[in-house]
């Protein structure tokens, strides 16, 4: 029972600081006012991407409150341009950090409207399970990539019909394809993809407030075989693709 009330306790603190910062309750979107294994498994998820992000044009697909979008830029990327489709989650992201080459619009990842090549390197970390239509997004995203660019994709790791039934019960999740499927999808939209497992080498609480004791040096990224997701479930499945030739 006092478990019960702390952890009630928790998230309605944590519920008046993300109002007090402009932000909108609800939704998926993690903040880096809550430092706790959800947002640390987050973020590891762009300390992966910036291993392609030294001296590379950026866009960050939906960064939501920009925490990811900001590790691109220190990692030095030439330039990144973070967009979502929340205004305030924009304004927070745009007060929040500060960096050079680093800036923040309104923008819809179903309707990227960027010149051709704009960018060396897209990342979209958690995104296209929210969008109804994804193929928009990689039509978009083709346009908008350099030829030999590259594509960061983090999705759910469904891998079976309890975890499809799971996600369907989520009203933010709304294509939901199974580990196999997102590869069928990116392959029949015309893109190459390599396989990359994201896991942790300690126990992650996801239902947690508390600040997190995992650092990024435990989360390991193996780049395998599509089916080897089915045996050993990772916490993100992630696709780094390149257009097909």
């Amino acid at each position: 029972m006092i478990g019960n009330s702390r952890l009630a306790a928790r998230r309605i603190w944590n519920a008046a600081r993300k109002i007090a910062a402009g932000l909108p309750l609800g939704g998926e979107a993690v903040w880096p006012g809550l430092h706790n294994d959800l947002f640390v498994a987050h973020e590891s998820v762009y300390r992966f991407a910036a291993r392609w992000a030294d001296g590379r044009r950026v866009l960050d697909a939906a960064c939501g409150t920009g925490y990811g979008s900001f590790h691109l830029a220190e990692s030095g990327a030439r330039s990144v341009v973070g967009i979502d489709r929340e205004r305030s989650r924009i304004r927070f992201a745009s007060r929040r950090f500060r960096a050079p080459g680093l800036s923040f619009e309104v923008g819809d990842c179903e309707a990227l409207g960027f010149p051709q090549d704009s960018f060396d390197l897209i990342v979209s970390s958690n995104t296209m399970e929210h969008l109804e239509r994804p193929e928009r997004f990689l039509e978009g995203a083709g346009k908008a990539l350099r030829e030999d660019g590259v594509v960061v994709v983090a999705v759910p790791p469904v891998l079976s019909e309890a975890d499809l039934a799971a996600h369907r019960e989520n009203e933010y999740h709304v294509s939901n394809f199974s580990v196999r499927g997102w590869g069928e999808l990116f392959v029949r939209e015309g893109w190459h993809y390599r396989f990359f497992g994201h896991r942790c080498l300690k126990p992650l609480d996801f239902a947690s407030f508390a600040d997190s004791k995992v650092e990024a040096g435990d989360f390991l990224f193996a780049e395998e075989d599509l089916e080897a997701a089915y045996t050993a479930p990772p916490i993100a499945a992630l696709y780094v693709l390149q257009r097909a030739r």
